[in-house]
């Protein structure tokens, strides 16, 4: 993982997005594999975001919860083009 961590966040479309300090979310989208904080455990493990077929709700195929505040990171590059808030 990159060394910029930040926040999942929980967007108004519905997708989740990991939000660093001082720069806009970046959603993560169907088939992501990303790190997330495990509830109950300081370590980050990965995971893959998927959809609900039909549209439905964004889940982890892992099955782990998802909450805003986790802990959170992408493995590329990805936060390194967010535009500044």
């Amino acid at each position: 993982m990159t060394d910029a961590e930040g926040t999942l966040r929980l967007q108004p479309s519905g997708r989740w997005a990991i939000a660093l300090p001082g720069r806009e979310p970046v959603e993560i989208p169907a088939g992501e594999i990303f790190m997330i904080e495990v509830p109950g455990s300081r370590e980050l493990k990965r995971a893959r975001m998927e959809q609900r077929p039909g549209g439905g709700e964004y889940y982890i195929i892992q099955g782990y919860p998802l909450r805003d505040g986790l802990r959170a990171g992408f493995f590329d590059q990805r936060e390194r083009y967010a535009k500044p808030l």
